[in-house]
């Protein structure tokens, strides 16, 4: 209850940005705001003046409110958001707010008046401004043979009349990209991937310059080599037409080396006398799925086969990458492994279901003994999911063990990991361990620390109990990172702790608990499988997890408009290993089957149950 309290203005402050902006007033005064050092300034008279105060309330009022919703980024809220923060001061808003300024060493007032479209203007602003920053250094004029395939073109190096960015402008929006990676990124150095020249190969093939889509996809494949899930570039700046959005009406699955195509209407292979999938349009599937491969971020194996298999489902689009125009149809060849057939198919608009069903939320009792909780769609902070949970979790009292299946569920909140690890633990643990990546404001010192979206706040964090920050005392004696990072980039660690608590009716649970998960878990479901085998008798069972937990901001470019995603945060397992690039190993390996992927059988629901019922 005291770190609720303690967040509750944060927490105020912070849920208004994400409520639906029809249901408040977007109206701000400024269309454009500059900082100097850490000082706002506007625009008066087509001068730049030092804002003092906005209707009698100092702007050092405004700034703190900003850092409170996003001390990492706070900057960028006062632009933004200005507007929320001024209704959270409960202003009264006519057509016009008085400013104080100074001008020429005197203070001057004068009313601004508010427009819904300043937002916008202000916010386009100040991504203008940050987009002046670039990294100067000398550049290779060669393409390594190993970058070559950055500068791949689904385009040609014609202009266009849509989408085109110059030469000049890619030149620029490089520059700023690395100029964020040097400052603001948190895993640049992970695995040692030499950006800067890769940078270089993009920047020697832009000729003329480049479409969009072309740009959007040469830095996708640049961002998955830094081994971090969350950083990379949306797909949607991929399609420049619907007509590439074309699906075969089977999913591919890969299971070791053999690639096959599944019928999720009737759970089985597309062709059982010819079971491998061999080739589309006389490309080789292993090719193609090379070229899909580029995409996906660096991380565990098995996340990177997952996505890549995804990745193929997008037949049209990544035929044409791999300099195939596909109109309607395709030619499949199958194979048996001594002999082959061709099959053509007519694509469809639309992606085939997925053979697993997978739940929000399932709970029951297993052979009359065994508990069952399954939450495989999302790590919801929903107080009626979190309620939910602790209903389950109370009808499993009498059980003789309980499986909590998690395989699938690719993030969200943390919430259910601060509900559930209660019930396995007698004593305090640390459930996540973290370094914040310093930015360019190094002044700004947000006193519960950066995370506390993430439960996660610095050891002196005044709302820790004595017991608290005695389990904090004692995991640091033996607490070992697998990578260190340097105190000039990087804030002190932040603790993510868990406590034991009779909260919602909450119970120390003493039978042996197994947590399913697989390459499907991320992010969220990273820091649960983590977290929550913390617990006294907790295994974990399955695939080692997609490995992710990079808290990760959007920026973008200048000039192409680009939205590209940076990790801010270094994040550690309690055992001293990062998820990024390497996951969560469980402590029972169990791999999927092809019948499993065909939804025929759960080996490792099985296995689980097997293992309790002894």
């Amino acid at each position: 209850m005291k770190k609720m309290i303690c967040m509750l203005f944060i927490l105020t402050l912070g849920m208004s940005t994400i409520k639906a902006e029809t249901e408040r007033d977007k109206r701000t005064p400024f269309s454009k705001v500059e900082f100097r050092e850490n000082t706002p300034y506007v625009e008066f008279q087509e001068n730049w003046v030092k804002l003092l105060s906005i209707e009698g309330k100092a702007v050092d009022k405004y700034i703190q409110a900003a850092k409170t919703i996003d001390p990492s980024d706070w900057k960028f809220r006062f632009t933004r958001h200005l507007h929320y923060i001024m209704d959270d001061m409960k202003m009264e808003r006519g057509k016009s707010v008085k400013v104080s300024f100074e001008q020429n060493g005197k203070v001057v007032t004068h009313d601004y008046e508010l427009k819904k479209e300043n937002r916008n203007l202000a916010t386009d602003y100040y991504e203008e401004c940050i987009g002046r920053n670039k990294i100067r250094r000398e550049h290779n004029q060669t393409i390594p043979a190993e970058y070559d395939y950055l500068t791949v073109r689904m385009d040609s190096h014609e202009k266009t009349d849509k989408n085109w960015i110059s030469r000049e402008e890619a030149i620029h929006d490089l520059e700023h990209l690395e100029w964020q990676i040097v400052n603001n990124y948190s895993y640049a150095e992970l695995t040692g991937f030499n950006y800067p020249l890769a940078l270089d190969a993009i920047r020697a093939n832009l000729k003329k310059g480049i479409t969009r889509r072309d740009f959007a996809l040469q830095l996708k494949m640049f961002m998955a080599n830094f081994g971090d899930g969350h950083s990379r570039v949306s797909m949607k700046y991929l399609f420049t037409d619907k007509s590439e959005i074309l699906f075969l009406p089977f999913n591919i699955t890969k299971v070791g080396n053999i690639f096959s195509a599944i019928n999720p209407e009737k759970k089985e292979l597309w062709n059982k006398q010819y079971p491998q999938l061999v080739a589309i349009n006389g490309i080789d599937i292993q090719t193609l799925y090379q070229l899909a491969e580029r995409m996906v971020p660096k991380t565990t194996s098995k996340f990177v086969e997952r996505n890549t298999t995804d990745y193929l489902s997008y037949t049209a689009w990544i035929l044409k990458l791999a300099g195939v125009d596909v109109k309607e149809k395709v030619s499949v060849r199958f194979s048996n492994g001594t002999k082959s057939i061709q099959e053509e198919f007519k694509l469809k608009n639309k992606a085939p279901k997925a053979c697993i069903k997978r739940e929000y939320l399932k709970s029951e009792i297993l052979d009359g003994k065994l508990a069952y909780l399954a939450f495989q769609e999302h790590m919801d902070r929903d107080k009626k999911f979190i309620a939910a949970l602790h209903k389950a979790m109370k009808e499993f009292k009498g059980t003789h063990g309980l499986i909590i299946d998690i395989r699938g569920n690719g993030g969200g909140n943390r919430a259910p990991l601060k509900a559930l690890l209660p019930y396995f633990i007698k004593t305090p643990k640390i459930a996540n361990i973290a370094r914040y990546r310093i930015n360019s404001d190094k002044d700004s010192k947000p006193k519960y620390g950066y995370l506390p979206a993430r439960y996660a706040y610095y050891e002196d964090y005044e709302a820790y109990t004595k017991a608290e920050r005695k389990s904090i005392q004692n995991f640091k004696k033996s607490f070992t990172p697998t990578k260190e990072v340097t105190s000039d980039k990087f804030t002190d660690y932040h603790y993510m702790v868990v406590s034991p608590t009779n909260e919602q009716g909450t119970y120390y649970y003493d039978k042996p608990v197994i947590v399913l998960v697989d390459e499907g878990c991320f992010s969220a479901s990273d820091i649960f499988a983590a977290g929550i085998r913390q617990g006294d008798q907790v295994r974990l069972l399955g695939n080692t997890t997609g490995g992710g937990s990079g808290f990760s901001k959007s920026r973008r470019l200048p000039n192409s408009r680009i939205k590209v995603k940076l990790s801010r945060i270094f994040s550690y397992q309690p055992d001293g290993n990062l998820y990024d690039g390497h996951g969560v190993i469980p402590d029972i390996k169990v791999d999927y089957t092809l019948d499993d992927k065909l939804g025929k059988k759960d080996s490792q629901l099985e296995r689980a149950k097997e293992i309790l019922s002894r």
